[in-house]
């Protein structure tokens, strides 16, 4: 048998260390299971070693020169021992290795036909994997061993490689994982064992030490491999198809919609292992809360795409839809012919397409229709139940992908809405009439792209008032509603399962208190997603079918049913306290900003932007260009910076007032930045949106992106506090300013005395920052609408 090594360039520093075959590792090895092994096995295990021991040369390394296939007998033995008896040469895969070599000396004929290249060398490098990244986990594999085997320190990561190959039975993309056992390798210490700190080891995660400071703690110089390693495979197709299918479902977008709907019909055939299977996954759209039809994914549909015309394109969807509205089960057809087609009238054409076998399953989350899922066969074996089995880990990231795409048609329409209807403020309109007019008027000949909008040396204000820690009451909220539900049904069962025996809801049962007893205060994604799994393709058609099965149940069941959401499945009374907290707030801003944003108008015209993130954000623009007809002063500057910071303590005043009401109490903050230099702003027709023009002016919208988290130099505190209002400035002159300011509102009992003056950390690309902070006084009158 010939070794298979990768290609001599590759590879160089596996020469840093020694490296043997020995079988000695495992003659030790058998000879500890002898001792513990009893009757026949003792005496199977016990003439294995007799027949390693008979040979000396076998007792110590064998030289790097010598031919492997001089001991074929006992390679013939050992893998017998430790390879599975089922194993088939020509179906599995596994291998026997140099350690830290990319030497193979031993392997299955599928191993072969995986890893190397028509028998030549071995394909070490896995598709779409750098070479770079090979050679750092292999050095990781290197030293985890060295430190769990001389160092007794346990290393909780395994360095996973992944292979792409084809697998040749159906022709479709398997994703294997390859496994390196190296229980039968000896390290070896060459003089004496180099100290270690544990402090520069044991501290953090492994995979983020630095290797090269691992070389230098432990050069691999000192050390010295004997034995041989197990090279078998894992297939993780199911898994690597879920997480592609997850990133599918986060990097989806309006411009890349179908292409990742093709990339999900790849993924499911490999989940199913049938590249004869067409199919095609459509997602049920509504507008005003009536079903439509998209024709990009109507046309590729196998149920519509045999329509002739849009009248039998529409009547196919009525039927459809009036089949599913009372039939939320898949329909298998096995034989696809006129007489098993002929009670449903939507798959009447399936017949004159060709298709063999069908299947429809559609997709349902809580109790809302997202989309269908088509599978068919123009011949070959016949599409079953099977299949579904086969597809059941897709389906949550499938039903994750359609509801993302009814948001992106959602926000296609707000688009054309925004684009056709929404009106252009008082403001700068005229700027855009103009170009208008001049777009319409020029000749033909002449007629180029309209007219750039741009306003020079305009004055930015910028401010924002944002939900103190919104993302933790949000996850908190989440935790909640799930946590009550687990405990729900935990309840749910201590009352049905006296009545019923059946062992799947002892399962659930213990699924649910594991899911509880393990949920913490901090709720990672991942956790959410299994959780809600669970509760939507486990829980809920359990209880539905022991709702409509089992009389008995009924009012335990039903006392469950009440208490969740009818919609979603779920109970979410805590997320919806706290949009409807978070809602409340934002809504109390924006009365008070549209109220606010029509006076401030009368001083002189300035364009005034407002948009929602967690709390609410605006841009003010004021400048002479925005209004040519009326001459512009500072002074009208100055009043809008006043105004700005009476605004932010008003705004303080109404959510303080407005807390006690909430029924989560959320605070806000409240961040102005100071920028003295005007700027010139351009109206940016791809975005619909003015923006900065210009390198010098770019530094300021870096700076609003990167001061909503910043912190006092020196300590680890967030500049913006609840009840306070934090000015961000760069000069000197600007902090004159507003100190003008702030001490007119203290005069007016609007601010508290005390005035913060601060360093703050550098960001990102911005350094010197400084920032001043003042209290709200809160027991000012606040008059609100409601």
């Amino acid at each position: 048998m010939k070794i298979l090594t990768a290609h001599p360039r590759m590879f160089k520093e596996d020469e840093l260390i020694d490296s043997h075959i020995s079988f000695v590792p495992f003659i030790r090895f058998m000879k500890e299971k002898a001792a513990h092994a009893e009757g026949a096995r003792a005496a199977y295990f016990q003439e294995i070693v007799r027949h390693f021991e008979s040979n000396p040369a076998l007792q110590q390394p064998l030289r790097e020169d010598i031919d492997i296939a001089n001991y074929q007998e006992y390679l013939d033995l050992l893998t017998a021992t430790v390879f599975p008896i089922t194993m088939d040469e020509s179906r599995d895969i596994f291998g026997i290795g140099v350690p830290y070599r990319f030497a193979i000396f031993y392997y299955s004929e599928r191993f072969r036909q995986i890893f190397s290249e028509d028998g030549g060398e071995l394909k070490a490098v896995p598709k779409g994997i750098s070479e770079e990244k090979v050679k750092n986990d292999k050095l990781t594999w290197m030293y985890k061993l060295i430190l769990e085997r001389m160092y007794n320190l346990p290393v909780h990561y395994d360095a996973e490689i992944i292979h792409n190959i084809i697998n040749p039975e159906t022709g479709l993309h398997k994703y294997i994982k390859l496994n390196i056992d190296p229980r039968f390798v000896d390290v070896k210490v060459k003089g004496e064992l180099p100290p270690l700190n544990c402090d520069n080891i044991c501290v953090g995660d492994f995979k983020l030490q630095s290797l090269a400071d691992l070389r230098k703690l432990l050069p691999l110089e000192n050390f010295a491999l004997e034995g041989f390693v197990i090279w078998t495979i894992q297939d993780v197709t199911k898994e690597h198809v879920v997480a592609g299918m997850k990133n599918l479902v986060l990097n989806i977008r309006k411009d890349n919609e179908l292409k990742t709907y093709a990339h999900a019909r790849e993924y499911l055939k490999t989940l199913a292992g049938r590249a004869d299977m067409s199919v095609h996954l459509t997602p049920f759209l509504k507008v005003n809360n009536r079903n439509v039809m998209e024709n990009v994914y109507v046309s590729q549909s196998i149920i519509f795409s045999s329509a002739r015309n849009e009248a039998e394109r529409i009547a196919i969807n009525e039927q459809l839809l009036e089949y599913l509205s009372t039939h939320r089960q898949p329909l298998v057809i096995q034989d696809v012919n006129r007489q098993t087609v002929a009670l449903y009238p939507f798959l009447k054409y399936l017949p004159l397409q060709g298709v063999k076998s069908f299947i429809l399953l559609p997709v349902v989350h809580g109790n809302n229709l997202l989309g269908i899922l088509e599978l068919a066969t123009n011949g070959g074996e016949p599409l079953d139940w099977d299949i579904l089995g086969r597809l059941q880990p897709s389906y949550a990231v499938g039903t994750m992908l359609l509801g993302r795409s009814m948001e992106l048609a959602n926000e296609r329409i707000n688009e054309v809405i925004k684009e056709q209807f929404t009106a252009l403020q008082p403001a700068v309109e005229w700027k855009f009439t103009e170009a208008a007019w001049e777009y319409l008027h020029a000749p033909k000949e002449n007629k180029k792209a309209i007219a750039h909008i741009q306003f020079e040396d305009v004055y930015p204000l910028y401010g924002a008032v944002d939900i103190r820690n919104s993302s933790v009451e949000r996850g908190s909220a989440i935790r909640d509603d799930l946590r009550e539900q687990l405990l729900l049904i935990q309840e749910t069962f201590s009352h049905i399962n006296g009545d019923l025996h059946l062992p799947l809801l002892e399962e659930l049962q213990y699924k649910n208190n594991r899911m509880l007893n393990n949920m913490r205060e901090t709720l990672f994604a991942e956790d959410e997603v299994r959780i809600n799994e669970f509760l939507d393709y486990e829980i809920a058609p359990t209880f539905r079918h022991l709702y409509e099965s089992e009389e008995r149940l009924k009012p335990a069941l039903n006392d469950y049913f009440e208490k969740i959401d009818k919609t979603s499945g779920h109970i979410y009374h805590h997320r919806r306290e706290y949009e409807e907290s978070l809602q409340d707030i934002n809504s109390a801003i924006n009365r008070y900003l549209d109220k606010e944003k029509d006076e401030l108008q009368r001083s002189f015209p300035c364009y005034f932007e407002k948009y929602r993130t967690d709390g609410v954000e605006y841009n003010i623009y004021i400048g002479q260009s925005i209004a040519p007809d009326k001459k512009f002063d500072m002074i009208y500057l100055r009043n809008v910076r006043l105004w700005q910071l009476s605004s932010m303590a008003q705004i303080a005043r109404i959510t303080h007032a407005l807390e006690p009401k909430l029924r989560i109490p959320l605070q806000t903050t409240q961040l102005v930045l100071a920028h003295s230099n005007p700027i010139a702003i351009s109206f940016r027709k791809d975005e619909r949106r003015f923006d900065v023009e210009g390198a010098y002016n770019i530094r300021y919208e870096i700076m609003k992106k990167r001061i909503d988290k910043v912190r006092v130099r020196g300590t680890n505190e967030r500049l913006t506090q609840p009840g306070k209002i934090a000015i961000v400035y760069a000069y000197v002159r600007e902090a004159d300013e507003y100190k003008k300011y702030i001490e007119f509102l203290q005069n007016k009992n609007m601010l508290m005395p005390e005035l913060e003056m601060l360093d703050l950390e550098d960001v990102q690309g911005i350094s010197g920052l400084r920032a001043m902070r003042v209290t709200v006084n809160m027991e000012g009158l606040v008059k609100t609408e409601a």
